[in-house]
Formats: C-alpha cells, sequence, structure tokens
C-alpha cells in the first residue's frame, strides 16, 4: 500500500508538465527555480499559467537546510495551484517513508533516518543541535509534533507515483515483473536502482515491462540516484533527474513525447548540508535498499488502517 493511501496522480495530457526530484530541503534553490520556470513569484505564491504542472517525484526531507520549510512551501503551492487551473504532485521517497517510519518506531528505518541526513530535518523543525542523540523515535516523534504539527501529516499527503501521457513519474523507478497496481502499492518503486535504469532489457520494450508497456506506460521520470546532471537511460525512454551528486537542484520540462533526453533543464546551486550523513552509511546503503521496501511493506500492512495519520 501507499504511505497514506493517497491514489497515484493523473496529470491531464494537455498539461505543460515541469519535473524535480531529491530536493532535500533546498528550499532557496526551489524557489530560484520554481521563479525562471514561471511556476511561481519564488516568493511562495503560484504564478504559472492554467494547464501549468509540477512534479515532485519524492526525498523532499533531510540532508539540506530546511526540509519543514521545504515541504510547506510546496503544500502551500498545491493548494494554490488547484485553485489557479494547476497542479502540484508531491510523490512519496525513500527519505519521507524513512521519516514515517522510522518516527513510528520501525528500528532499521528509524536507523536509515538517522543515518542517512535525518538530523537536517529535526534542524529545520526547530530542534537544537543534537538533541535528538540518544532520544528514542517516539521522543523525536512528539518533539517533531510539538514544534512542526503539520510536517507529518503532509507526509503522509504524498502520492505514490504519478501519470502524464505515456510518462510515469516516480521516485526510484518501476519495478520488472510487477503488475501496475502491486507496483503502486510496493515500497520496492521506492529503492530499487540498477534493477531499473541497468536492466538486461530495455524499457519499455522488454518482457518485464509488459504491464507498463500495457498500461501505455512507455516512458519514466525518476530520481533516487544521484547523477552529475539530469540524464537519459533506455535510449531516451527514462531520465533520471536527481542531480545531486553535481551539487546542483534541477527542474526538468518534459517533452510531452519523444526522447526525454530532449527535456529543458534548469539548474541552481545547492546550498551546503545542515548535516552530513553517517561515515558507515555509504557501505550500508545497499543492505538498506535491499532490505527497507519489505520493512515498509511488513509495518504498513500490519498496521492496516490504524496506522498514525491524518
Amino acid at each position: 500500500m501507499a504511505a497514506s493511501d493517497v491514489p497515484p496522480i493523473q496529470v491531464p495530457d494537455g498539461f505543460t508538465v515541469w519535473a524535480a526530484s531529491d530536493l532535500h530541503g533546498q528550499r532557496g534553490a526551489v524557489d530560484r527555480l520554481l521563479a525562471r520556470a514561471g511556476l511561481s513569484d519564488g516568493a511562495g505564491r503560484w504564478v504559472a499559467p492554467p494547464g501549468s504542472a509540477l512534479v515532485v517525484t519524492g526525498d523532499v526531507v533531510d540532508r539540506g537546510p530546511d526540509s519543514v520549510g521545504l515541504v510547506r512551501r510546496l503544500v502551500s503551492l498545491r493548494a494554490q495551484a488547484a485553485q489557479a487551473g494547476g497542479l502540484v504532485a508531491l510523490l512519496e521517497g525513500n527519505h519521507e517513508m524513512q521519516v514515517l517510519g522510522g518516527l513510528a518506531g520501525q528500528d532499521r528505518l528509524f536507523r536509515a533516518l538517522l543515518a542517512f541526513g535525518g538530523g537536517a530535518t529535526f534542524l529545520s523543525a526547530g530542534m537544537a543541535p543534537g538533541e535528538w542523540t540518544g532520544l528514542s523515535a517516539e521522543a523525536i516523534r512528539a518533539r517533531l509534533d510539538a514544534l512542526a504539527p503539520d510536517f507529518e501529516p503532509a507526509l503522509w499527503s504524498f502520492a505514490p507515483y504519478a501519470r502524464w501521457r505515456d510518462v510515469l513519474l516516480v521516485h526510484g523507478g518501476p519495478v520488472p515483473g510487477l503488475s501496475l497496481e502491486a507496483f503502486g502499492q510496493g515500497a520496492e518503486r521506492l529503492w530499487i536502482r540498477r534493477g531499473f535504469f541497468e536492466a538486461a532489457e530495455p524499457f519499455p520494450d522488454g518482457a518485464g515491462w509488459a504491464a507498463y508497456r500495457e498500461a501505455g506506460i512507455a516512458r519514466v521520470v525518476y530520481g533516487h540516484t544521484p547523477v552529475e546532471r539530469a540524464s537519459a537511460a533506455h535510449g531516451g525512454h527514462a531520465l533520471n533527474v536527481d542531480t545531486w551528486r553535481g551539487g546542483v537542484v534541477s527542474l526538468a520540462r518534459i517533452p510531452p513525447e519523444g526522447d526525454l533526453g530532449a527535456a529543458v533543464v534548469l539548474t541552481e546551486p545547492a546550498e551546503a548540508r545542515a548535516t552530513e550523513d553517517d561515515p558507515a552509511a555509504a557501505s550500508e546503503a545497499r543492505v538498506y535498499d535491499a532490505h527497507l521496501p519489505g520493512d515498509v511493506d511488513a509495518w504498513l500492512a500490519s498496521v492496516g488502517t490504524d496506522h498514525p495519520r491524518p
């Protein structure tokens, strides 16, 4: 299931779509990018013409200087866009799931949250540096709720994926061999890496991608795995917009058809991280990638409709 049972988002075919991923608390860079794209005034007001869409494919939080502020900015723009004939689609990333599951007491998710920049989110909510050290998940969650009561409900409102024309927009990528329903309900879509972009079978023509092909999906916009610059794969049928490795935040205008490598990409420099990842985390990343999707699926299945959400 999705974190909050929010359904996938369908972007109308006639919309102009801009996409970003892995914004990680970079509110300043995001404001500048949205202003350059004509989507906002750069200070929190949606100014785009009707028929404009912004899709953020997850990982809004952690690492950067203002996770809580960025979530609030995007949630506000989402409401404004809906009133102005536009659309802002906020999608789940693995970092949102690490916050929600980790602070709900899921041990491995909590360890991943602390290892991969969660301290930056705590700082942006108003916690003192290191205040969370040695605290339980329950204690940190209570402190965050006191400082930023709107934060966790906002994360529960993120959708599993979005579709526009023949484009799937998702955090990690499509998962081979799954039905579209199973893909949307399982957490593997948040963590998959080489299983998608280095798959031996080309997307969307390979046998493992039949369910997506039959559903009319021929292209994918995703993030999760950092690259130097927005990069096309699978012969232009896939575009990675997570440019964290290049030290920039990117916003791509997605072409309505054809090669995704032809996307118009705007970039802005990223600010320094508010907290660094645990030095040991890099060597453990593959372990987390392998185990956390199953942890999330088991957690949400066990709590069913009783998990803490608005």
